[in-house]
């Protein structure tokens, strides 16, 4: 037998009452008094009406009140508790590393972070109803960032924080303007004086390239989706499925001093390079004898000291062997730099966002991808430590 549900068996049931009671109603008009007329009753006839009216409008009457909400205060609240409750012995919610692995970092590098923003002007509002506090909406924006393929999902988002999928998306938003409007604190090329001091440690570190002031590469963000354009095709790129292609360059502590963006998988890193403010501008960002160095994928010039290709269907020099080989090992501080920010931010390693004809979405992209840079480069400042398990060689 097919299941009848509890509210099918309520609205039959007050369908058969409101039945007898209007067919009741019908002998009182007929024969009651006038003069004292039943009003209890012909209350009681009303009110089975309005019953049976809402139960058939209403998809679930008996659905608890509390139904799929519970607190969701509490779970940010436990995940951010990192002492024993005053009241018990319960040891925090989160170890340190538990805390480290969601939120991909440390509790005390998390309330430094938390300082840098909670005075934004994007979490003030002229509203009555309040906004949650700072600390959950960065926390919502971490964990979506810090999770790979499906899990950087508003589902997967309602599923752990117990919120609406558009909370999630506007608590994202919010920290993402955050942390952009930091940019020019914290993701800059460096000054005279501080390439000067750039140039010095990477000498003193005995990598034999006086006058270096960066290590250049190109890296690729892969797509989850493919692109609804038409320029599609220009996506697929020399590694992945579908990705974005971008240019980064950072200093000798894995600081990220500049990158560009925005590039279809397909492009080529000479291409993007060129088309920087470090090439278009060199006056602005590089003294006569400053450089910065990058693999052969590059085009020796006055300020990019690149490695050498090997002749084609010819052995490369010896001479030109020493030098690649002396240039690579500055070279992996570039791929370890990039290691870290996919490491840190899988979100990076699977953009789980469509890419359309409307600039908008891929606006959307760069603008999550200049927060986790800002990010990155705080985290550095902060000392925060590296976990060499994040990272994935074939980033």
């Amino acid at each position: 037998m097919p299941r009848v549900s509890k509210r099918s068996r309520l609205i039959q049931q007050l369908r058969r009452i409101l039945s007898r009671r209007l067919e009741n109603r019908s002998y009182r008009i007929l024969f009651e008094d006038v003069d004292e007329p039943d009003f209890f009753a012909n209350a009681m006839d009303v009110v089975t009406a309005v019953w049976l009216s809402n139960a058939l409008k209403q998809r679930f009457i008996f659905r608890s009140n509390t139904y799929r909400r519970g607190n969701p205060e509490l779970i940010f609240e436990e995940d951010l508790r990192d002492e024993k409750k005053e009241d018990d012995d319960d040891e925090p919610w989160l170890s340190e590393d538990e805390f480290l692995q969601k939120y991909r970092m440390s509790r005390k590098n998390f309330h430094r972070v938390l300082d840098l923003i909670k005075d934004h002007e994007i979490f003030q509002n002229e509203s009555r109803v309040e906004q949650k506090p700072v600390a959950y909406q960065l926390m919502i924006w971490l964990k979506y960032v810090g999770t790979e393929g499906s899990g950087s999902s508003n589902a997967n988002q309602r599923s752990t924080f117990k919120i609406g999928y558009g909370t999630a998306s506007v608590y994202r938003q919010r920290v993402t303007i955050a942390l952009r409007s930091l940019s020019g604190t914290y993701v800059r090329w460096p000054s005279e004086d501080e390439r000067l001091s750039i140039a010095r440690s990477i000498l003193l570190e005995k990598y034999h390239f006086p006058h270096c002031v960066g290590i250049a590469d190109g890296t690729l963000f892969p797509l989850a989706f493919e692109p609804e354009t038409e320029d599609a095709p220009d996506y697929s790129g020399r590694k992945y499925g579908y990705s974005l292609s971008t240019m980064i360059i950072c200093d000798h502590k894995r600081r990220i001093t500049h990158y560009l963006a925005g590039y279809p998988g397909s492009a080529h890193d000479n291409r993007i390079f060129k088309a920087t403010n470090l090439v278009k501008q060199p006056n602005n960002h590089f003294t006569d004898r400053e450089y910065i160095i990058g693999d052969s994928a590059f085009e020796n010039s006055r300020h990019m000291v690149s490695a050498f290709k090997k002749p084609k269907g010819e052995s490369i020099p010896p001479s030109h062997e020493k030098f690649n080989e002396k240039l690579a090992k500055l070279r992996i501080i570039s791929e370890h730099c990039i290691g870290i920010l996919k490491g840190r931010f899988p979100w990076l390693r699977s953009i789980r966002m469509k890419i359309k004809e409307d600039k908008k979405y891929l606006r959307r992209i760069l603008s999550m991808l200049d927060a986790t840079i800002v990010l990155h480069n705080i985290l550095i400042d902060f000392g925060e430590e590296e976990q060499d398990d994040w990272i994935d060689d074939d980033d």
